[in-house]
């Protein structure tokens, strides 16, 4: 799985999102990527998270039995609150190519390309209304022509 979440903060990165979490009880960052939007990073910036380097399971995900969102998904989140706007263009852009990368590299297919909201028993609002409608539309759509041009 791929799951994509916003931050819901006007602001943020890496390592705040990591303080934060650790504030929490939590050993790390629970994402594995964040994306930035100019306010605590470049805009578009790809920051990866101590998880995806010692290859760890995630902790975004949570609300199944067998925690398989956190166990075999590869969290991304999108800084910004996406309730009424999208994200950057450059964040977009940024996202699409992560998002390629991950699917092509891993085979991950695009049914398991999911917002934290599409997780079963999942009460939350994440990735945002307008990211949501967004990712399960016109970003699938630009993901599936960029993926069949590699092939």
């Amino acid at each position: 799985y791929i799951v994509i979440h916003h931050s819901a903060t006007e602001s943020g990165n890496a390592a705040e999102f990591g303080q934060m979490h650790r504030d929490r009880g939590w050993d790390e960052m629970g994402y594995h990527f964040v994306i930035t939007n100019g306010d605590g990073g470049s805009d578009g910036q790809v920051q990866v998270g101590s998880r995806w380097w010692k290859q760890k399971w995630g902790a975004h995900t949570g609300g199944t039995p067998d925690n398989e969102y956190n166990e075999y998904g590869i969290g991304i989140c999108v800084v910004g609150n996406f309730m009424d706007h999208n994200p950057t263009p450059e964040q977009l852009k940024s996202a699409r190519e992560l998002v390629a990368y991950l699917m092509e590299t891993y085979k991950i297919p695009m049914r398991n390309l999911i917002g934290h909201k599409d997780a079963p028993n999942a009460l939350t609002e994440c990735c945002g209304r307008m990211f949501y409608r967004y990712l399960h539309g016109r970003f699938k759509s630009q993901l599936r022509t960029q993926l069949a041009a590699v092939h």
